[in-house]
């Protein structure tokens, strides 16, 4: 049985930019929402309740209290780790598992239990790389239980939780569901927040309705743009983006010329690209990873953390290097040599060695 967490919520706001940017992936979603952990409702509040809701907290207090806030909703004081809407007939368009540290219980209860829509939003808050880095004793996605001992097995365990754990277990147990889009974000270098939109083959993962309400179809549909922004997100370049999806690189640039919000979704995935690296990078210097420590502050603080051993092979602003010579400090003859030398260069004649 689930326990009765602590006080749900650390930086609210950066939860609610999380869910709006996976929501307005999909467009209008028109099934219910499953909250678990609703915990007060404070979530449900700001983004739900436009949509019908079911939820549940094992706190009878905060249930109570997101009943009086969201009184359309149906929800139950019930552990959350089960799925308490078992004879539900509903279907779902959306599934929040904000617990406070292990959410995949109650995902493989609802995923095993619940029907849900063609296309699917599910958002999840995991404490597991702090159990990893703190005590070595934590849970992967499918229940096993696992202690790893030393530092090594630790900080391999805590840099790559996410892309080697987590994605690898969640895109094997949505099948026939596949993830079309896919997001996170750390707090404290610890605790992982992400969702991901899910959709069965051959459905429309992001919304681009024509005129008629209907969604277009050419060469470069939506379906075709969700997989080239996935592959922009993974790290993929344009071009060979382009060729994984079956579409030439011109077509691709001609829909970003005419497609406004494509051309801002490719932008934002290649950003996101980017953040996942910066994301990899602080988690090893977090771990322990001195080069990676060198390799954070020298790019995001250079004027306070800079390579000492560095040569500068240019003046101040980038201009050429100036050199002062004391000329009263030279003897005739060293001074003679300067200005020979200095006339060969002029004349051409200065690219073979002086003597």
């Amino acid at each position: 049985m689930a326990e009765i967490q602590p006080k749900q919520h650390v930086d609210i706001s950066r939860k609610l930019k999380l869910r709006k940017q996976l929501m307005e992936k999909v467009g209008k979603l028109t099934g219910a929402f499953y909250i678990p952990f609703i915990g007060e409702g404070d979530i449900a509040v700001a983004l739900y309740s436009k949509n019908k809701i079911y939820g549940a907290d094992i706190d009878p207090a905060m249930a109570e209290t997101a009943r009086s806030r969201l009184p359309e909703a149906n929800i139950l004081t019930a552990d959350c780790d089960e799925l308490p809407f078992i004879d539900n007939k509903v279907t779902y368009s959306l599934a929040d598992f904000d617990s406070y540290s292990y959410p995949y219980k109650s995902f493989r209860s609802f995923f095993k239990g619940a029907k849900l829509a063609s296309q699917c939003v599910l958002i999840f808050t995991d404490g597991q790389r702090q159990a990893i880095i703190r005590t070595g004793h934590y849970r992967t996605p499918d229940g096993k239980k696992h202690h790893l001992k030393t530092v090594t097995e630790k900080r391999k365990a805590y840099n790559f939780y996410f892309n080697k754990i987590i994605v690898p277990w969640f895109e094997k147990y949505i099948k026939p569901y596949k993830v079309v889009y896919i997001t996170k974000y750390l707090r404290a270098g610890s605790m992982c927040y992400w969702g991901a939109v899910i959709a069965l083959p051959g459905e429309n993962p992001i919304e681009n309705p024509g005129k008629s309400g209907e969604a277009k179809s050419y060469k470069c549909n939506a379906i075709k743009k969700a997989k080239y922004i996935e592959y922009i997100a993974n790290g993929h370049t344009r071009g060979y983006a382009a060729t994984l999806v079956g579409v030439h690189r011109k077509t691709i640039w001609e829909h970003m010329k005419k497609d406004k919000e494509f051309a801002i979704a490719v932008s934002e995935a290649e950003t996101d690209a980017i953040g996942k690296v910066e994301n990899a990078l602080f988690e090893a210097a977090t771990s322990g990873n001195v080069t990676a420590q060198q390799v954070y502050l020298y790019n995001r603080d250079p004027d306070r953390w800079t390579d000492r051993r560095n040569v500068r092979l240019s003046g101040e602003d980038g201009g050429p290097i100036e050199v002062a010579l004391d000329a009263k400090q030279l003897s005739d003859e060293e001074l003679v040599a300067i200005i020979e030398r200095i006339e060969r260069v002029k004349g051409g004649r200065g690219k073979g060695t002086t003597k």
